[in-house]
């Protein structure tokens, strides 16, 4: 583990400080840098005599806070190889010092009041911003002077009054690599995913990170026509800078030939799994198969020494689930879940709703996926092969609560009702209850046998609530200490499951956290495991471990 320091220091209203534990938590959740923090300078001088690999400095004013001492000793460290990253008012630091000016490559000259605005990205072919789109960010722009673009490699920039501003670069000092963001006064700019990967970026490339030149290869483990699930991977993949489907297995040969016209060119297709793993220069392996299939399948993959992606759900049991997680432990595999609607649009809005405070702190959450009407004669409805109601939409509501409220379970009761739809053997309706240990409730419905839904969400905060219809968002916010009562209306037509997979090729090409855990997928399984054991018993359980 490298070894990185954190210098902050100024006045409070830039969080320096906070945001170095904010940055502890990050580089803690990456698990490749170990992080110290000091606001003493006199650290600088003692640089060279240490074994950091690198050095962020996030502070502001200190105008003759470089002694020679320090000036030398910080110099000599970043010259000599050290990395340096400096962040957001660090170009409004020891300005008296003309050598640390010429160091990190600007000066600060301005900045207009807090507001939105658009980064863009100059260059997607750096360690620091491949695959990385534009964003917008709420943060306080930084003017530079002494700042000359010939002397750095501009990353990323915003616009003002017709100038170009930059907003992220790096250059190499002597032996070492210096980059400098100009974000990072907000908290809003320090939760901000994009900042936070360029923070983590900039300190894994000026200690010495690059960019790897393999392409991860992609295979896909079932191509059925249902959804058309099969392409909707692959074009997913092959959107995604250093992923590439090079294969695709179907027992139907049929789905192969429309595999043929739909991904031409692939190296291979195939109507048996295991001709398909023996392909060498395949990687990872995206299984797209029938619910009960997804355990078995993911551990012969892991057996194979290939990396997984399962869809949803990720298996049936939690024992399953264990399984697959030790297969993949065992190998030093990666295992994955597309959970990919973390990334739909109303749920990324009502999050954003949450992090701003307007409906306060979130007590209890109600959810729903119902309706009324036959749920066809295919494998989705069959019990065995599906798993039941729960682990269709069920799946993606469960990792939504979850995510909402990530909080240790105590409690899980279920309630499974077959009624009507007999033809068939899954549930006609499941109700989900969850209560966690810090007193805050969850109650999601599966049914098929709901002639009046609930609405999709109905989430309550102890300064507000939030109602979610399945094309818009109705808030009412106490927040500011009157009522305000608004209805916003998600982008439906641009849910970003791209960036599910731009994951998991910056965590297999570049050891970055993978978002989307099997252990996380697991905790899915084991609420709706434990609600079809709660409803069994007729009370109330603990959420069970391997069953």
């Amino acid at each position: 583990m490298k070894k990185v320091l954190y210098v902050y220091g100024g006045p409070a209203y830039h969080p320096t400080e906070q945001a170095g534990e904010i940055l502890k938590e990050m580089l803690v959740s990456d698990g490749r840098f170990g992080l110290e923090m000091t606001d003493n300078l006199d650290i600088f001088a003692e640089l060279p005599n240490k074994d950091y690999a690198g050095l962020v400095v996030y502070t502001t004013g200190f105008y003759d806070g470089l002694t020679p001492e320090r000036e030398k000793g910080l110099l000599d460290f970043v010259r000599n190889g050290g990395g340096f990253v400096g962040i957001h008012s660090a170009t409004d630091s020891f300005r008296g010092s003309s050598a640390y000016i010429d160091m990190i490559g600007g000066e600060f000259l301005t900045h207009p009041p807090h507001h939105e605005f658009q980064v863009f990205i100059a260059d997607r072919e750096h360690y620091l911003t491949v695959r990385m789109p534009d964003f917008s960010i709420y943060d306080e722009m930084y003017h530079l002077k002494n700042y000359d673009p010939d002397r750095v490699k501009l990353l990323a920039y915003t616009m003002w009054q017709g100038k170009q501003i930059p907003m992220a670069y790096v250059r190499e000092y002597g032996k070492g690599r210096v980059s400098y963001l100009a974000n990072g006064h907000t908290l809003q700019a320090w939760n901000h995913p994009e900042f936070r990967k360029l923070v983590i970026r900039a300190i894994a490339w000026t200690t010495g990170e690059e960019l790897p030149a393999k392409t991860v290869n992609c295979g896909l483990l079932g191509y059925g026509g249902a959804f058309n699930m099969g392409r909707f991977h692959a074009g997913l993949i092959d959107q995604t800078p250093g992923l590439k489907t090079i294969a695709v297995c179907d027992i139907n040969p049929e789905r192969i030939e429309a595999a043929k016209q739909e991904l031409p060119n692939l190296e291979g297709y195939f109507t048996n799994m295991e001709d398909m793993l023996e392909m060498e220069d395949l990687d990872l392996v995206v299984v797209i198969l029938p619910h009960n299939l997804h355990a078995p399948a993911a551990v012969k993959c892991l057996e194979s020494g290939k990396h997984v992606v399962v869809e949803k759900p990720m298996c049936l049991t939690v024992k399953e689930a264990n399984l697959m997680i030790d297969k993949a432990r065992e190998n030093h595999l990666m295992l994955s879940v597309f959970h990919n609607r973390r990334w739909d649009s109303d749920f990324l809005l009502i999050k954003d709703i949450i992090s701003r405070g307007l409906i306060g702190e979130v007590f209890h959450i109600e959810a729903s996926g119902e309706s009324y009407g036959h749920p066809g004669f295919w494998w989705r409805s069959d019990k065995e092969v599906s798993g039941g109601i729960m682990y269709d939409w069920g799946a993606h509501f469960i990792d939504w609560i979850l995510n909402l409220a990530p909080y240790k379970i105590s409690q899980i009761e279920g309630v499974f009702h077959k009624r009507v739809w007999h033809s068939v053997t899954n549930e006609d309706y499941g109700q989900v209850v969850i209560h966690f240990e810090n007193g805050v409730t969850a109650d999601y419905i599966a049914s098929q046998i709901s002639a009046i839904p609930r609405p999709k969400w109905r989430i309550l905060g102890t300064l507000g609530a939030i109602e979610v219809n399945w094309n818009e968002i109705h808030l009412v916010s106490y927040a500011s200490g009157i009522k305000q009562d608004s209805t916003v209306k998600p982008d439906t037509g641009k849910n970003l499951y791209s960036e599910y997979y731009r994951n998991i090729a910056d965590h297999l090409l570049m050891s970055e956290e993978l978002i989307v855990k099997p252990e996380q997928a697991k905790r899915v399984i084991e609420v709706i495991e434990s609600a079809e054991l709660s409803a069994k018993t007729g009370k109330s359980v603990p959420p069970i471990g391997e069953a």
